[in-house]
């Protein structure tokens, strides 16, 4: 009975293979190359290798983030398990629902995302011109219970509306299965000798998928999750090791002896956003920078000769005047040496050079075709509505 579970579970996995193989096909899915960051720490022996996951501003596929590979095989699923459904709803920081967003305007449905109150003014923008329903928590209701709110409003909505489907990436197993077969898979087989990997934690199923992956195939190989402080200014990424009260379903999957995490101030994040993008071109949201300075503050504990990755999650579109406001306001926070300061000025002038929101939108809208625009709303608004959609 066990060896017959067995050959049907390797049935089952192959099948899933076959799927994500087709999947990377027709969803946009193909990996842009590793690059070699040059010129990193001249005292250290190493090399330092990023992951992109966004289009480091060619503007091809200006939302493609590390969430198009959980959001596709989690919303395809939901299409396959349960096709007649029209609505579906997500808690998510942005780039989860932005990608699945896109597959429900191609499905028909109608998608509802709920956000955070500290969610950037251009994603919510981005996110209503993809035709994708905003419902904003304000901030009075996410200090109440902050990040885990969304995530239990919505699993309470659904239990009360049974006609609206949640596509929960926190814990549904497809979020780090999609990473393992994807994400993973493409390091491994593009990188060799990888000594360590850094991974921003946000629902935690890129840092559970990789760690399944390389725990089966190259134990060897320490990954390395990083997290913001309790509270800060970074987002789609959470504080989810020491004094948190939840942290994601699919987080507990990861074998607890194999858990390494660092924690990266906002100060420090930024410095390394900006640092990576003037001396190295290498653009991305802030949890690129975090990423990138728990990489410096771990610098002592890292062999020479290592071969050294950090992935990037998503770019910098929709974060510039987010990133120009709390750059301002740490400036003021604490005083800035002459050369951050020098740091700060350089950086200001290439947001000040990237495209503007306006010609950004147009081009989004005239890439993914959305039917409709997106309508914003309160938790209250929501609730109002609700009667109506489920006549």
């Amino acid at each position: 009975m066990e060896n017959r579970i067995g050959q049907e579970f390797k049935v089952s996995l192959r099948m899933f293979e076959r799927f994500v193989e087709n999947l990377v096909q027709s969803r946009g899915l193909k990996p842009y190359p590793i690059e070699e960051i040059k010129g990193f720490n001249d005292e250290k022996d190493l090399h330092l290798f990023i992951k992109r996951e966004h289009d480091n501003m060619n503007g091809s596929d200006p939302v493609r983030s590390v969430k198009r590979k959980p959001a596709s095989v989690m919303g395809l699923y939901v299409e396959e398990t349960d096709p007649y459904s029209r609505f579906w709803i997500s808690a998510s920081s942005g780039n989860f629902v932005q990608e699945l967003g896109i597959l429900a305007n191609e499905m028909g449905k109608d998608l509802f995302a709920v956000v955070p109150p500290r969610t950037p003014s251009q994603k919510l923008e981005s996110l209503t011109n993809l035709g994708i329903n905003v419902v904003r928590v304000s901030e009075e209701e996410y200090d109440l219970c902050p990040r885990e709110f969304t995530v239990f409003w919505v699993r309470a909505v659904v239990n009360k509306c049974n006609r609206i489907v949640n596509i929960d990436q926190y814990n549904s197993v497809l979020n780090p299965l999609a990473h393992l077969l994807m994400t993973a898979k493409e390091i491994d087989e593009e990188l060799k000798d990888l000594t360590h990997i850094f991974i921003p934690l946000g629902s935690t199923g890129t840092f559970a998928g990789i760690c399944e992956y390389f725990s089966r195939f190259h134990p060897k190989v320490k990954i390395i999750g990083v997290q913001p402080t309790r509270e800060h200014n970074i987002p789609g990424v959470h504080y989810v090791m020491g004094d948190c009260k939840w942290s994601p379903e699919i987080f507990g999957l990861v074998d607890k002896r194999m858990l390494n995490v660092l924690t990266v101030d906002d100060r420090s994040a930024y410095m390394a956003l900006m640092e990576l993008e003037v001396k190295h071109g290498i653009h991305g949201g802030p949890s690129t920078g975090m990423v990138f300075s728990a990489l410096k503050q771990e610098l002592n504990n890292i062999e020479d000769g290592s071969n050294v990755l950090i992935l990037s999650a998503d770019s910098s579109w929709e974060y510039g005047e987010w990133n120009k406001n709390i750059l301002k306001r740490l400036r003021d926070e604490s005083r800035f040496s002459e050369k951050e300061s020098l740091l700060l000025e350089t950086y200001m002038e290439i947001l000040e050079k990237r495209e503007n929101s306006l010609r950004r939108m147009m081009k989004v809208k005239n890439i993914y075709k959305p039917s409709k625009k997106g309508q914003l709303y309160s938790l209250e608004e929501f609730e109002d509505l609700l009667p109506s959609l489920l006549r």
